[in-house]
């Protein structure tokens, strides 16, 4: 649906998609799921397009670093119980970075990360950018926001336990 949209509106014959059909199941876009097509689908759609970047986790950290002033500052508005103007941007960093390394921390080739890839402060951040920050479609599209949710999704149980109500509520729930 969405790409048949998209090839009506296009100008020129070389920005026409054509990509396989979005598969039906749960979690199909997730690098730990072992039919993973979501890195497929990206490739294709970034290929003729030279001002994304070349993975999902790529493209939201250039989201992030394009509205970096944004962000900090609604984050520290938001939670001003958790950062200041130093600790909201070193955490908007960090999160940044793990998206930038995400094929490094989830290979697909194992089941397990090879590390823990957020602070609480980082883990934070990233829900407050995932839930408040990013309006999918309008600012990103599923695939690069599913890599933030992957990533937010791993520190359950890591991170998680350590904040009220666990990944799944607000990014400002009190320590």
């Amino acid at each position: 649906m969405a790409t048949s949209v998209h090839n009506e509106r296009v100008v020129d014959e070389e920005e026409r998609v054509c990509l396989s059909n979005v598969p039906g199941e749960r979690g199909w876009w997730m690098k730990t799921n072992k039919n993973n097509k979501a890195g497929e689908i990206w490739s294709k759609y970034c290929s003729n397009r030279p001002w994304l970047a070349p993975t999902p986790g790529g493209e939201v950290a250039l989201f992030m670093i394009r509205n970096r002033d944004n962000i900090v500052d609604a984050a520290i508005a938001a939670l001003d119980h958790c950062f200041d103007g130093n600790t909201a941007d070193e955490s908007l960093r960090e999160v940044i970075q793990v998206l930038l390394e995400w094929d490094i921390y989830f290979d697909q080739s194992s089941e397990e990360e090879t590390a823990q890839p957020l602070s609480e402060r980082g883990l934070r951040m990233a829900l407050f950018v995932a839930e408040d920050m990013i309006q999918v479609p309008r600012d990103l599209g599923m695939i690069p926001v599913g890599a933030l949710w992957e990533i937010i999704r791993s520190c359950d149980g890591i991170v998680g336990e350590s904040m009220s109500g666990g990944v799944g509520e607000k990014a400002g729930a009190v320590v």
